[in-house]
């Protein structure tokens, strides 16, 4: 792990990373988009505009989520003096295209690594708490822009989807469930868990909308 990150522990995506998190997140985007295609009575793959729009969609929301969500533990890790990177799973890739096809997404492509001497549980629990707080930021953010945005169902629904899968990526990952970060953030704090995880939860059931299929 040294050799592989080096010994800067300044922000930096090298390329290598950079092609990693781009794979992750058309990867995450297909696979939601190969769940939603079980659920619906449409086959999205059959029409090339229908499937390039969901697809595109689905990149700018969830994919927006999943990439700033690990870069957050990324820039936390760094900030306190440890060497973090972004480092793709295949066996995450295989898996989360697996359950994609009975209709739901196990998404676990990849995850950022920190290496550190010496990292305390208070370091740790941010570092953790940095990837949901940042999809909280999304959520609020989308559903601004939907308030601001032209008149028209279309664009409204895209922002209402990204703030609805942002909420979701946040109570996802702060659920009490080892190696998920609702476990490190417990192991650190019960009461700021508590309230993250009753915000996302809030966020989740009053924010956002579906998309037309």
């Amino acid at each position: 792990m040294k050799r592989l990150l080096g010994n800067n522990t300044s922000f930096k995506i090298d390329k290598k990373e950079a092609v990693e998190i781009t794979i992750c997140i058309l990867a995450i985007s297909l696979a939601v988009l190969i769940a939603i295609n079980v659920h619906t009575e449409k086959d999205l793959f059959s029409d090339p505009i229908t499937f390039s729009i969901f697809y595109l969609v689905f990149v700018f929301t969830i994919g927006l989520g999943f990439v700033l969500h690990e870069l957050s533990h990324k820039a936390v890790a760094i900030a306190y003096g440890a060497q973090a990177r972004f480092m793709m799973w295949p066996q995450g890739l295989l898996l989360m295209f697996i359950t994609s096809m009975i209709g739901f997404v196990f998404a676990a492509p990849g995850a950022v690594y920190i290496f550190a001497r010496n990292i305390t549980k208070t370091q740790n629990g941010i570092i953790s708490a940095a990837g949901p707080l940042m999809n909280m930021f999304l959520a609020i953010t989308f559903v601004l822009f939907s308030a601001i945005s032209p008149e028209g169902y279309f664009p409204v629904n895209i922002w209402l989807f990204g703030a609805y899968i942002n909420s979701l990526l946040a109570t996802f990952n702060l659920l009490p469930i080892s190696p998920l970060d609702g476990s490190k953030v417990i192991s650190w704090n019960f009461p700021i868990w508590v309230l993250l995880i009753l915000t996302s939860i809030w966020m989740m059931m009053n924010f956002g909308g579906s998309l037309a299929l």
